[in-house]
């Protein structure tokens, strides 16, 4: 009787020690928070594999609904935590100040890269990559002659988008047209949680000749989707496989695999290998890169699906560059 009481007693210590020691991971979503079906519910995926993996506490801290962070939510976050993730660039200037301040804390960030802390990595995509890709398709695509973007707030990270997919857009059909437009100024992160107005932006483009338009906003782009569908035009997805939330009118969705960066910086650090620094996720990392077009690919000529292979390979291989242009118009 006394062995098994003294067993009992040592699985429960044994097991509330285990509670003790158990990590605790804040994560921080970017704007539109969880339930966007885009970037922020890729990460959260990622981070709960991992969570079920190495079994640490989560405590989740949603951004507020115009994307600003607050700093004081934050630090609160931060005194709970061992490690804290964040989705999205409009924490960078945040993260810069709080870093130093809690140097046996670890910080990962993705969307953007961030250098010379060294408590601080961070996942970044060569989303132009990925974006040239469904530029092309959608330059080769369209009857028009005339396609679109939609972006939330011009922040680095959206501009690349655009970049990406203007450029591929005119590599693969010079004489294209692209409307461009942004929902937001700079600075204002609305601009990923405004359904509504990602849908009559994306009915105004539908309305003057667009016939594909990319959206590169959050949650608001299933406003820009249901457009699509509602004038049996197409749209472009962004960040996760949004191809069935209209099926036949998104064309394609421009994958950006933040699960798996969310998963790898985590990984990393419960198995006492975080590396400080930044890390690019790009095609040759199978890292950003079109969906399979499940309820399209019949609609698309072979022709088309093959130039997009061969650019793919090209940009790869190095036979084509994509490059951010800062100051682009």
């Amino acid at each position: 009787m006394k062995r098994i009481f003294a067993t009992i007693l040592f699985l429960f210590l044994a097991w509330g020690t285990a509670l003790a020691d158990q990590p605790v991971v804040g994560f921080v979503t970017g704007a539109s928070g969880l339930g966007d079906l885009s970037f922020n519910d890729m990460s959260y995926g990622g981070i709960r594999k991992a969570q079920q993996e190495f079994n640490f506490k989560l405590i989740i801290l949603e951004t507020q609904k115009d994307g600003e962070s607050n700093m004081d939510d934050f630090t609160k976050l931060i005194e709970q935590s061992d490690i804290l993730i964040l989705v999205g660039a409009q924490h960078a200037d945040m993260l810069k100040e709080a870093a130093p301040k809690y140097p046996n804390k670890k910080f990962i960030i993705s969307e953007i890269p961030l250098e010379g802390l060294s408590n601080v990595s961070s996942a970044f995509f060569e989303q132009g990559e990925g974006s040239f890709l469904a530029g092309a398709l959608a330059a080769l695509t369209s009857e028009s002659g005339k396609i679109g973007f939609i972006g939330a707030t011009p922040v680095p990270p959206v501009r690349k988008f655009e970049q990406g997919y203007i450029d591929g857009a005119k590599y693969a059909v010079p004489n294209i047209e692209v409307e461009v437009t942004y929902l937001s100024p700079l600075g204002d992160f609305s601009g990923f949680n405004a359904p509504a107005k990602g849908y009559n932006e994306a009915m105004s483009q539908y309305k003057n000749g667009v016939d594909v338009i990319f959206t590169v906003a959050g949650m608001t782009g299933n406003g820009i989707i249901e457009a699509a569908r509602r004038s049996a035009k197409y749209a472009i997805g962004v960040d996760s496989d949004q191809d069935s939330l209209a099926k036949g009118f998104v064309l394609t969705s421009m994958i950006k695999k933040l699960d798996v960066a969310a998963y790898n910086e985590l990984k990393a650090v419960m198995l006492d290998e975080f590396k400080p620094g930044a890390t690019s996720y790009g095609l040759k990392e199978n890292g950003v890169g079109l969906s399979e077009m499940k309820y399209t690919r019949d609609k698309i000529p072979a022709v088309t699906l093959k130039k997009i292979d061969e650019i793919r390979n090209k940009i790869i291989n190095g036979e084509i560059k994509v490059e951010y242009r800062e100051n682009a118009q």
